[in-house]
């Protein structure tokens, strides 16, 4: 079966391969780290670290991926895997939602602490790959990365 693909093919076999590993294992991160730091008087610490580490190791993927031109599948499977099993948009809507219900002013401070420092994280994120690259080096982001 595999023989008679083409390369392109094969390269969205590897990729869809890598980001469902990849989710596996950032599904089980996100368990043990929220279950290893948990809340703190109803407050989701566990989910306020995943959310603004996945945003800064995001941040790291995206400028690694631009700056050394890796290749699609790895960057999906770090990407959309890794961290999308990591960080859900759900586990922060769910968490805040509890947070606002049994502690309303703890349920603001983790929406606003997680809104204003995730892309801040994010930013922090492309800030820690301390590489240089020339312009024909860089990929055309528009184009290449996908996150």
């Amino acid at each position: 079966m595999f023989a008679q693909m083409g390369g392109g093919e094969l390269d969205e076999l590897k990729r869809i391969g890598a980001v469902l590993v990849g989710g596996a294992i950032g599904g089980a991160l996100r368990d043990l780290v929220d279950a290893a730091v948990g809340q703190i008087h109803l407050f989701p610490l566990g989910i306020l670290l995943i959310n603004l580490t996945g945003a800064f190791l995001l941040g790291m993927i995206q400028q690694l991926a631009v700056k050394h031109a890796l290749p699609h599948w790895v960057v999906a499977g770090l990407g959309p895997g890794v961290m999308g099993g990591y960080t859900t948009f759900s586990t922060f809507a769910v968490g805040g939602w509890e947070a606002l219900r049994l502690a309303p002013w703890q349920g603001v401070l983790y929406l606003v602490l997680t809104a204003v420092l995730g892309p801040l994280c994010a930013w922090l994120g492309t800030k820690a790959v301390p590489v240089r690259a020339t312009p024909d080096d860089e990929w055309e982001a528009e184009e290449e990365v996908s996150l």
